[in-house]
């Protein structure tokens, strides 16, 4: 009976005809009901729905015979205002004060933004920077790091409408209340002020954009001239369409000038920052609100180029580089991988550190899973220098210095490096296996799903990679609303198992003990809690001790052969920075490491805190992935010290290593075709052999959005030969370390006949390994 009542109430209920969906009017179009909604677009059907409160009571409209004022009041409150309307610059201003004669007293001001799904775009200008995010994520849930206010815009893409609402001369409400509903897909939000100011101005605005990429430059344009807080510094922005280019590819840069430079003449001038060359002067002439400047890439060698404008015909010292004035920066990759080293720069971080004004100073602290951004160039507020340059290029930690030190040990040692962006790597436009050897830029915090998994495959099917700076691939982030038309930057949380997450009864890992000197080998390190960790580098993240030396931690290293060197000698240089932690130091090789242990503070973890005094790695490389590790941010400003001599060959003989190690593709598989999914294999013949390619388990579903976040089962397992199937050797001991999917390994060739894994699952599942591949030794 109770389900028939139900149904009945649903049929009642579906039989009713629905609503009128006519948006209900809003005070402005009480007060200018007679103007065109085409030209004011705040009273067209795309307005999205507002309120104006005051003392929580509704404002009363009175019109004047001025059909672009009218008045308004609060029932026996003698509190009076006056709205008038104005267009400047095709923006629709709504502008109200305290009306002559009133009284000036302090009340609640309340105004209330409703938005409908098509309204997801922000923008705030903050401590000089642009803040900018959707009012809600595809998850449905707002970002963490949401600081919208008085004087955001907001902005309907699908409509071309930006509306806002400032507030001058009054105190406003440090928060404001945001709210998204994932039922009727509406975004509200709540600004508070008082009005008691005598000088307090509301100015409600909208207009339709010019270009809906940099849609809101025309406000800030307008806003130059009354807003003290725009410095004159602001403008001009440079945004390059792509911060990668390739030869032969026509390429567009928007130079967004202030406002009294309407018509000047300009030239866009783009060097090569590494060989310090003009490499080509484009004229243009700024038009507002945006420019965009064509550029026409010439054969211009893979490398970091700079871009900065000047007056037409004005001088350009490629040599020198002020940092006063605006510049940003492109990365020309190759037309075709040429060389047999690849530097992938970490662009990624260049925008997460330039999103919100930078990467201390907004949400990336409130929280590492559903912070989000925008930036439209990768804009410097951190350290304090407005400009639109990653900060730590050429200042901070000056990765300016890696770059020149690699281009002069290439041209040194004859070998061959290129260039290219994170993103290009994620979408395949350079395709890592075509080079010997990857080289990963300063702090490579941050990655795309596409690119690690790029990278997990590469160094899984022998590749090889150099690491530098550390915090590695910590950060799992998302281009909205798509890689292929990046807008946003979504950080879905840090790679498991991230050291800075977790518990203070999380063990990290050690080197060694508290007390040992200078000179003590690394010969027991421990494990500590992570074994089923995700990064592909086998890395989390810590600091260099303060005041802490470097010292040689392995003098018999083949990579230190014949410096003369013994353990516990210092490698001098400015260490510092983050830096990379092995989780399973029994994996790696430590090359370099401190002089002194210190504890590492969990980051994000407030009650959580591990005293255990730890050693911090420096230089170190993997005993079974073609994979090493420089350490320390600071690194590139121990390489620009001419004096380091001995970091400086230490870093050329640990990138030479890895180089060397590589092994050709394009050989034999010599596993006869139906023992391949074997784990006890018989050759037809005994064969020297150097290299093995086999298949593990993914063991992780990369479909499910959360896959980052969790830990995955893993094996453990040894590799061994024999020539007779009765005596054997190890080829690979993977005991250390969560090894899943596709692994290659390398081993001074060695005469064979038979093959066995013997390893396990940590699920439980009985190991196996399918399409062996063994590869005779040239």
């Amino acid at each position: 009976m109770y389900h028939y009542a139900l149904l009945s109430a649903f049929i009642l209920f579906a039989a009713v005809p629905p609503l009128s969906a006519q948006r209900p009017s809003n005070w402005l179009e009480r007060a200018f009901g007679g103007a065109s909604g085409d030209s004011q677009p705040l009273l067209s059907p795309a307005a999205p729905e507002f309120s104006l409160l005051l003392a929580s009571r509704e404002v009363e409209i009175r019109r004047t015979a001025d059909p672009n004022m009218a008045h308004l009041s609060i029932g026996d409150i003698p509190l009076r205002l006056e709205l008038r309307h104005e267009r400047q610059s095709a923006i629709d201003l709504y502008r109200i004060r305290h009306a002559a004669g009133s009284e000036i007293r302090a009340e609640q001001l309340r105004f209330t933004w409703t938005f409908p799904a098509a309204y997801n775009e922000s923008m705030t200008f903050d401590a000089g920077a642009l803040q900018g995010q959707p009012l809600y994520l595809p998850d449905g849930k707002i970002p963490d790091n949401q600081f919208t206010n008085w004087g955001s815009l907001f902005y309907n893409r699908d409509a071309n409408v930006a509306v806002g609402v400032t507030l001058d001369g009054a105190e406003i409400s440090r928060h404001a209340r945001r709210g998204h509903s994932r039922f009727t897909n509406m975004s509200t939000l709540q600004l508070v002020a008082i009005t008691g100011n005598p000088k307090m101005e509301i100015t409600l605005f909208a207009y339709r954009p010019k270009d809906s990429k940099f849609w809101w430059a025309e406000w800030y344009q307008l806003r130059r001239g009354v807003d003290p807080n725009i410095p004159v510094n602001f403008f001009p922005i440079l945004s390059a369409a792509d911060l990668s280019w390739q030869p032969g590819e026509r390429q567009t840069v928007a130079v967004i000038p202030g406002p009294e430079d309407n018509g000047r003449r300009m030239e866009l001038c783009i060097i090569d920052e590494i060989g310090k060359k003009l490499a080509a002067r484009v004229p243009f002439e700024y038009q507002l609100p945006v420019t965009t400047v064509k550029v026409p890439v010439g054969n211009w060698r893979s490398g970091l180029y700079r871009l900065v404008v000047v007056p037409a015909g004005g001088r350009v010292d490629p040599s020198e580089n002020d940092l006063n004035q605006k510049l940003t920066n492109v990365i020309v990759r190759p037309a075709r991988a040429q060389a047999q080293v690849l530097y992938v720069a970490a662009t990624d971080m260049w925008l997460a550190y330039a999103t919100n004004g930078g990467h201390d100073y907004h949400g990336w602290r409130t929280g590492y899973d559903g912070s989000v951004g925008y930036s439209p160039t990768v804009m410097s507020s951190r350290q304090h220098r407005l400009n639109n340059f990653f900060y730590s290029l050429y200042e901070r930690f000056a990765e300016i210095h890696h770059w020149r030190y690699l281009d002069e040990l290439a041209a040194r040692d004859g070998f061959t490096i290129e260039y290219a962006t994170q993103r290009d790597v994620a979408l395949g436009r350079v395709r890592l296996e075509d080079y010997r050897l990857v080289l990963i830029g300063n702090h490579s915090e941050f990655t795309t799903k596409e690119g690690f998994l790029r990278f997990q495959e590469y160094l899984g099917r022998g590749g090889g990679v150099l690491l530098h700076g550390g915090d590695s691939f910590a950060v799992i982030v998302e281009y909205l609303p798509s890689l292929a038309e990046p807008r946003y930057f979504w950080q879905r949380g840090h790679v498991w198992a991230h050291l800075g997450d977790q518990p203070s009864d999380f063990q990290s890992p050690r080197l060694l003990p508290e007390d040992a000197p200078p000179d003590a080998p690394v010969l027991d390190p421990t494990t500590g809690s992570a074994i089923d960790y995700l990064n592909p580098f086998h890395t989390s993240v810590g600091y260099w001790i303060g005041s802490s030396k470097a010292v040689i931690a392995d003098a018999a290293h083949r990579i230190l052969s014949g410096l003369n060197l013994k353990a516990g000698d210092e490698v001098p240089g400015p260490w510092g920075g983050e830096v990379d932690f092995a989780y399973e130091p029994r994996a790696w090789d430590i090359l370099v490491r401190s002089d002194r242990a210190a504890p590492e503070a969990r980051e994000f973890g407030i009650q959580a805190f591990d005293p255990t005094p730890l050693h911090r790695i420096g230089i170190a490389v993997h005993k079974n992935e073609r994979l090493g590790m420089i350490c320390g941010e600071n690194f590139p400003n121990i390489l620009a010290g001419q004096g380091n001599t001995l970091f400086r060959e230490l870093y050329r003989r640990t990138l030479h290593d890895l180089l060397a190690r590589a092994k050709p593709n394009n050989r034999e598989n010599v596993i006869p075709a139906n023992q391949r999914d074997s784990t006890v294999i018989t050759l037809n013949r005994s064969i020297r052999i150097d290299t093995l390619r086999y298949e593990l388990p993914p063991f992780i579903d990369y479909r499910n959005p959360r896959w980052h976040v969790k830990p995955a089962p893993y094996a453990h397992y040894m590799v061994e030969g024999s020539i007779d199937g009765k005596h054997w050797i190890p080829l690979a001991d993977r005991r250390h370390g969560p090894w899943r999917g596709v692994k290659t390994d390398t081993f001074p060739a060695v005469e064979l006949r038979y093959l066995r894994f013997d390893g396990t699952f940590s699920n439980g599942e009985t190991f196996h390994v399918r399409n062996v591949e063994a590869f005779p030794a040239n």
